[in-house]
C-alpha cells in the first residue's frame, strides 16, 4: 500500500485501521471515486470485523463515560454562557388542568374515523354520486333515516328500546333532510372561489382553500343545515363544529378519535332523548348519531365538493374545490397536447419501457406530474436495472461523485485569507420536462464512444450498511477499465471469486436507452400518449438521465466559470462560488438569459446572491439543498420547513410492534434529524453555531416524542415510567451519535471535552423535553412530578 493510499485510509477510517492494515500487510487500492478495493472476500470480511470492533469499542467507551460522574465543563466561553442561560431561564410557569374521567358506557368501544385523500391519478373527475347514495338523500322519512343510524351505523353495537325516541327525532331528521336538499353548496363555493386568489397569494398552492375558508364553509352548513334541536343547545353544536375543524387539520393517514368529543357532550339537554330511561342507551344512541353525522354527511360533503390531496412533501392536506381541480387537470392535458408533449402513440417492434400513469400533485400555480409505471414485468424491471447501473457508472466516470460536504469544506479550506466570497444559487425551470431528448441521446452516445462493443457484468462484494446480520452484500456492476464503479467515497469492496460474468453488448444498451428516452408512454382515461418532449418524473432512469444532461451543459457551457470559481450541482440546484464579483455578475447574466440550445432556463424568483445585479435583492444567507449558508462566515445551518412537525411524522407501523416498541424505534431513528456531519465540523462552524444546531435538534426530538406519545397511547398515565425509560436511553444514544460525528473531525479530542459535549447534549435534551411537555395540555399533568425531581449535573 503506497503512501497516498495509506493517507486516504487514515482519512476515511482513522489511524487505528490504517496501522492495522500496514501491520497485516493488507494492500488496499483507492479508486478515483475514493472507494477502496481489498484483495479478496476473506480480507473484506476481516476489515469489516475490525471496523465493527472499533465502532463497538468506541460505543462501549461512550456508554461507560455516560455512567460516570461528569467533570467540570471544558467547552469555550460561548457554550458555557449558553448553558448558564439555560439554567437561569429554564424554569417556567405551569398551568394546571383538570383531569376528565372517561365515560364508562363507551370504555370498550372504538369510535375512530378516517379522512382519506381522493385519487391523484389523472384524470380524477368526480361526479356527485357520493351524496345521492346515502340515507339523507334517499330516505323518504325521518324515521327511515333514524332506523339507518341505529341499525347500519356501527353494526357491532346493538341498541334496543330506542323506539320511544322516534316520534321526537324523526321530525328533526326530516327537517335536516329538507334543509340539506335546499342548501346551495355550489353557490357558497363560488363565493369562496371568488375570494380565493386574494387570500392565497402566500399559500403553498394558489388554488387551494385555506383552513379559514373551509371553516367558513362548514360554519354556514352548521348554521343553515343542521337543526339546533338535534343537539339540544348551542354548546353541544359548538363542540361538534370544533371537532370538525380539528379533523380538517389532521395529517394524512392518521385516524381521528370521536370519543373525546362524544364524552364532552351534555346529553341532558338533548330533548329527543328524554323518553329513553337507560343512560347507557342514551350514550350509545348519541355515539351512533355523531358517527353517522361525520361519516355519512360531513365527510361526504368533503369528498363530493373537494379534491383532498397533499403537496407530496409532507402529510399536510390541501383542499381544492372539485370544479377547480377538474379545470386544472383539463388545462394540464390540453396544454401538453398543444405543445406536442403528448403525441399519438406508435407501435414499436423492439423492446419498449412500461406504459405508466400520471399522478398529479399541486404546485403553487400548476401541478407536478409524477409518472408511475403500470404493470411492470420482472423482465422489464431487470432491463431497467441493467440500464440504470450502466448510466450510473457512465455518469460517475465522466462527472465524478456529487459530494456537497467535501466540496464545501474545500472551499472554506482554500479561503485561508478570509476573502469575501460571492455566491449565486439558482434552480433549473422544469428540469425533467426541459430536457431535449435528441440532445440527451447524442450526449450519451458521445460518452460511450471509447467503450468496447461488449461489456461484462460481474458481482462485487461490499460492506453491508443496512442489515446487521450480514457483513457483506453482493451487487452486479459493469467491469471495464473505462467505467468507474458507482461506490461512495470510503466504501470497501472486492471482486468475487466468480470468474464468469454476463456479457452485454453496447448496442443493446444504447437501443434500450433510446427507447427509454424517445418512447415514454402514459395512459390517460384509456388513451395512450407518447411523451414527445423532456423526461417524465418518477421513473428509475429519469434522475440519472437528467444528471448526465445538466452535467454535460455545466462542463460545456459554463467552463469559464469553472476557471474562476467552483460550481456545485445537485440534481437541478446549482451553486456558484467565486472570489471575483465580476464573475458572479456574469454568472447572473447567464442565468437570466438561459441556455436556449439545451432548453435550459432558470427560475428568476428563486435565484439568490450576495451580489448586486440589475436591482436584485442582496441576501446575507443563501438557501441551498436544505442548508442555510452564511455568505460572510460560510457557516452552515439546516434550513427547516415552517410546516408543523406533526405533518412530517408517519404512523405506519409493523403489526407485531407494541406502542412502546414503536415509540422506541421512532425515537432511536436519528436519521430523521437530517443532521449533516459538516454542520458539526469545527473547521466550518463555530461552537456557538454548533450548539445552536444541537439545541434545535433536541427541541425537534422533544416535539416528535410529544406527538408520538399522544397518538400511540390511549392511557399515558399507565406508561409514564416506561416512556421515561425510553426517553432516557434515547437521549444517551443521541449524545453518543453526535459525539461520534465530532470525533471524526477531532480524533484527538481529550476525555474532558467528550464529557463536556455529552453533558451539554444531555442537558439540552432534558430541557427541551421539559419545555415541550410542560406546555402540552395532556402530557404536563403526567410528567410534572418527574421534571420537578429531575436534577441535571453539569
Amino acid at each position: 500500500m503506497d503512501n497516498v493510499t495509506a493517507q486516504g485510509v487514515k482519512e476515511a477510517f482513522g489511524t487505528e485501521f490504517q496501522q492495522y492494515c500496514l501491520r497485516r500487510k493488507i494492500s488496499l487500492k483507492q479508486d478515483e471515486s475514493g472507494a477502496f478495493m481489498v484483495p479478496n472476500t476473506n480480507t473484506l470480511r476481516e476489515c469489516i470485523r475490525v471496523l465493527n470492533r472499533r465502532k463497538s469499542k468506541m460505543d462501549k467507551r461512550l456508554k461507560t463515560l455516560q455512567k460516570s460522574t461528569l467533570p467540570a465543563n471544558c467547552l469555550n466561553r460561548d457554550t458555557q454562557r449558553l448553558i448558564k442561560q439555560y439554567k437561569t431561564n429554564g424554569t417556567e410557569k405551569r398551568k394546571l388542568y383538570k383531569r376528565t374521567n372517561n365515560n364508562l358506557f363507551l370504555n370498550d368501544i372504538e369510535i375512530t374515523i378516517y379522512l382519506y385523500n381522493t385519487s391523484t391519478i389523472l384524470p380524477s373527475y368526480k361526479s356527485r354520486t357520493i351524496l345521492t347514495n346515502y340515507a339523507l338523500n334517499t330516505a323518504k322519512s325521518g324515521k327511515e333515516i333514524y332506523d339507518f343510524i341505529i341499525k347500519e351505523t356501527m353494526k357491532n353495537v346493538a341498541i334496543t328500546d330506542y323506539e320511544v325516541s322516534i316520534s321526537l327525532i324523526a321530525p328533526l331528521l326530516e327537517q335536516f333532510k329538507n334543509k340539506h336538499r335546499k342548501f346551495h353548496y355550489s353557490s357558497i363555493l363560488k363565493h369562496l372561489n371568488h375570494k380565493q386568489e386574494i387570500l392565497n397569494e402566500k399559500s403553498e398552492c394558489k388554488y387551494e382553500l385555506t383552513i379559514q375558508q373551509l371553516r367558513s364553509f362548514f360554519d354556514l352548513i352548521f348554521a343553515k343545515v343542521l337543526p339546533l334541536n338535534m343537539f339540544g343547545k348551542l354548546q353541544n353544536l359548538k363542540k361538534i363544529k370544533k371537532a370538525m375543524f380539528n379533523l380538517l387539520e389532521v395529517p394524512c393517514f392518521r385516524s381521528f378519535d370521536l370519543k373525546p368529543l362524544i364524552e364532552k357532550l351534555d346529553i341532558g339537554i338533548i330533548v329527543w332523548l328524554k323518553n329513553i330511561k337507560s343512560t347507557k342507551t342514551k350514550w350509545l344512541i348519541i355515539m351512533k348519531f355523531v358517527r353517522w353525522l361525520f361519516v355519512e354527511f360531513l365527510l361526504k360533503i368533503l369528498y363530493t365538493y373537494f379534491h383532498i390531496t397533499t403537496s407530496g412533501t409532507n402529510h399536510k392536506r390541501l383542499y381544492i374545490i372539485r370544479g377547480n381541480w377538474n379545470s386544472v387537470q383539463k388545462k394540464f392535458i390540453k396544454k401538453r397536447i398543444r405543445s406536442h408533449i403528448f403525441q399519438p402513440d406508435i407501435k414499436l417492434n423492439e423492446w419498449s419501457p412500461p406504459i405508466g400513469i400520471y399522478k398529479l400533485f399541486p404546485k403553487y400555480s400548476t401541478v407536478r406530474p409524477i409518472f408511475k409505471p403500470h404493470r411492470c414485468s420482472n423482465a422489464d424491471k431487470n432491463h431497467l436495472y441493467t440500464i440504470h447501473k450502466f448510466l450510473k457508472q457512465l455518469h460517475i466516470t465522466n462527472y465524478g461523485v456529487t459530494d456537497f460536504q467535501k466540496q464545501w469544506k474545500l472551499i472554506v479550506k482554500r479561503n485561508t485569507k478570509m476573502k469575501q466570497l460571492y455566491l449565486v444559487s439558482c434552480d433549473v425551470v422544469d428540469a425533467f420536462g426541459s430536457v431535449v431528448q435528441e440532445q440527451l441521446y447524442k450526449i450519451i452516445k458521445s460518452l460511450c464512444e471509447n467503450l468496447p462493443d461488449s461489456l461484462v457484468l460481474k458481482y462485487y462484494a461490499l460492506k453491508n450498511e443496512k442489515i446487521k446480520d450480514n457483513d457483506i452484500i453482493y451487487r452486479q456492476y459493469f467491469c471495464d477499465p473505462n467505467l468507474l464503479l458507482p461506490f461512495a467515497p470510503g466504501t470497501l469492496y472486492t471482486y468475487t471469486n466468480c470468474n464468469s460474468g454476463q456479457w452485454v453488448k453496447k448496442n443493446w444498451l444504447l437501443e434500450r436507452i433510446s427507447s427509454c428516452i424517445f418512447y415514454q408512454r402514459v395512459q390517460i382515461k384509456g388513451k395512450i400518449f407518447m411523451i414527445g418532449k423532456g423526461l417524465v418524473q418518477g421513473t428509475m432512469l429519469s434522475p440519472i438521465l437528467s444528471d448526465i444532461y445538466y452535467n454535460f451543459i455545466l462542463h460545456k457551457k459554463m467552463t469559464m466559470f469553472l476557471k474562476t470559481g467552483q460550481i456545485i450541482k445537485y440534481i437541478d440546484d446549482i451553486l456558484y462560488v467565486t472570489e471575483y464579483e465580476t464573475s458572479a455578475k456574469q454568472f447572473l447574466d447567464l442565468i437570466k438569459k438561459g441556455i436556449p440550445q439545451y432548453n435550459c432556463y432558470f427560475k428568476q424568483a428563486k435565484t439568490q446572491s450576495n451580489v448586486t445585479y440589475n436591482g436584485n435583492a442582496i441576501v446575507n444567507d443563501i438557501t441551498y439543498i436544505g442548508y442555510k449558508i452564511n455568505c460572510t462566515t460560510l457557516e452552515l445551518e439546516p434550513k427547516r420547513s415552517n410546516t408543523d412537525m406533526r405533518y412530517f411524522i408517519s404512523f405506519s407501523k409493523k403489526y407485531n410492534l407494541t406502542a412502546l416498541q414503536f415509540l422506541k424505534n421512532r425515537l432511536n431513528n436519528v436519521a430523521t434529524f437530517k443532521i449533516s456531519k459538516i454542520m458539526l465540523d469545527s473547521a466550518i462552524n463555530s461552537t456557538t453555531t454548533m450548539t445552536k444546531i444541537l439545541d434545535e435538534i433536541c427541541l425537534l426530538q422533544a416535539k416528535r416524542a410529544c406527538i408520538l406519545i399522544k397518538e400511540l397511547f390511549s392511557s399515558v398515565q399507565k406508561n409514564v415510567k416506561s416512556i421515561l425509560k425510553i426517553i432516557k436511553n434515547n437521549n444517551k444514544l443521541i449524545a453518543r451519535y453526535v459525539i461520534k460525528i465530532l470525533l471524526t473531525f477531532e480524533r484527538r479530542m481529550n476525555k474532558s471535552c467528550v464529557y463536556a459535549w455529552n453533558n451539554y447534549i444531555m442537558y439540552s435534551l432534558w430541557i427541551s423535553y421539559k419545555t415541550v411537555f410542560m406546555k402540552d395540555k395532556i402530557l404536563h399533568k403526567y410528567f410534572t412530578t418527574f421534571f420537578h425531581k429531575l436534577k441535571l449535573i453539569l
